[in-house]
């Protein structure tokens, strides 16, 4: 299935993003059943609350395209069953072409060995990614210096979807299920804030249960801690068997940073990151190390020095696509327009491609909807990601 005819997938994804879609009751026929369905493992994205209704967590446009469903009930942009029964996504009432939601891994159907349901431990992000966060919390939201963009602690409260703490061997045996039944290729992990001799330990002992019980020597995905105050602990995270690190920057612009992420900027400075980040391309090599930004709130240009910076030491980035969600405090704000997200990530591939990076395996376009340069870079190069095992 393609889109129709001159259809720009890069702008429809970021207008999709940034406008929200709604969806007929018969298109969501099958959502939590035949097809996977959100479960909130860390934040909202949707533009609205949603209580108990299933919604598709993602969506697949006719080129394959991964978007994430953010549902906002005023949205130009509706999905229906159309004649056959076929999804088709519409604008203002005008056909766009064919959209398609994504299986249902059968693993969430499951319950690890203490009777723990498989899908409150960890969840699959797009179409191949295993997502884990191993801690939800964040201390700043007690002080109300949380990110302002951020709705972490509301999303935990109004849906429990998930369980906040997830022991080692939950973690383990549902990475296992999802790598056995071909619906992971590789994981995201993540965690809230820690003392960061105890994150480490924790990730430790978490990634050696995965390893025991996936049978992997090497784990393919992408650990997200804080920067860690001892530069040695990037070592660590390597010798326990993950092939990436992350590092959240969220924002470039040293003062919108101090602004929008008070808590934050005030434990961990731009100076920290780039330490961290620049080691750490020592230890995991260029290409295995990504920078993620919150794009939207910030001058393009600003980011823009960003990209270029991270790409020069050998890091990728994933800027994620902000909207205004419920919960978090810029909630009613506006983001930029789909055109601007995407005429922005197209100048931020063309640097990271300039800088001849090693493609990025460990995170791909398949892993999640909800971020444009993986897309934009795949458009420009070619470039297919190489399948996990």
């Amino acid at each position: 299935m393609k889109p129709v005819h001159g259809t720009d997938t890069l702008e429809l994804k970021g207008d999709l993003l940034t406008e929200g879609v709604r969806a007929t009751a018969e298109a969501l026929d099958g959502v939590g059943t035949i097809y996977k369905e959100q479960n909130h493992g860390l934040f909202g994205w949707d533009l609205e609350d949603h209580g108990e209704e299933k919604l598709p967590d993602d969506f697949l446009l006719g080129d394959s395209t991964v978007v994430q469903f953010r549902k906002n009930g005023r949205s130009p942009f509706l999905v229906e069953r159309a004649e056959g029964g076929k999804l088709l996504l519409q604008r203002d009432g005008e056909p766009i072409g064919p959209v398609s939601w994504i299986p249902r891994p059968s693993f969430y159907e499951r319950s690890t060995s203490d009777g723990t349901p498989m899908v409150k431990i960890g969840q699959i992000g797009g179409e191949d990614c295993f997502f884990i966060c191993y801690n939800n919390y964040c201390a700043h939201f007690s002080k109300r210096k949380e990110c302002l963009f951020c709705n972490l602690v509301d999303t935990s409260r109004k849906y429990r979807s998930v369980i906040t703490r997830k022991q080692a061997d939950q973690i383990g045996e549902t990475t296992a299920a999802a790598f056995r039944e071909g619906a992971a290729k590789h994981i995201l992990m993540t965690g809230g804030c820690f003392g960061n001799e105890k994150e480490v330990e924790v990730v430790e002992t978490i990634l050696a249960a995965i390893r025991r019980h996936t049978g992997l020597d090497r784990i393919p995905g992408t650990l997200l801690p804080s920067p860690p105050e001892d530069l040695a602990s990037l070592r660590r995270y390597h010798d326990a068997g993950i092939d990436a690190v992350a590092f959240s920057l969220e924002i470039w612009d040293e003062p919108m940073y101090r602004a929008l992420c008070p808590g934050k900027a005030g434990d961990t400075p731009r100076k920290k990151f780039l330490e961290s980040l620049d080691e750490a391309v020592r230890v995991f090599g260029p290409g295995n190390v990504y920078g993620v930004f919150v794009m939207g709130l910030e001058p393009a240009d600003s980011l823009f020095e960003g990209v270029d910076d991270l790409s020069s030491l050998g890091a990728h980035v994933v800027p994620f696509v902000w909207s205004p969600n419920p919960g978090s405090r810029l909630y009613g704000h506006r983001a930029p327009r789909g055109a601007w997200y995407a005429e922005n990530v197209r100048r931020f591939a063309e640097i990271v491609a300039s800088k001849k990076l090693p493609p990025s395996i460990n995170h791909c376009r398949k892993c999640d909807g909800n971020n444009m340069l993986h897309d934009a870079l795949d458009r420009l190069t070619g470039s297919r990601p190489r399948p996990g095992p």
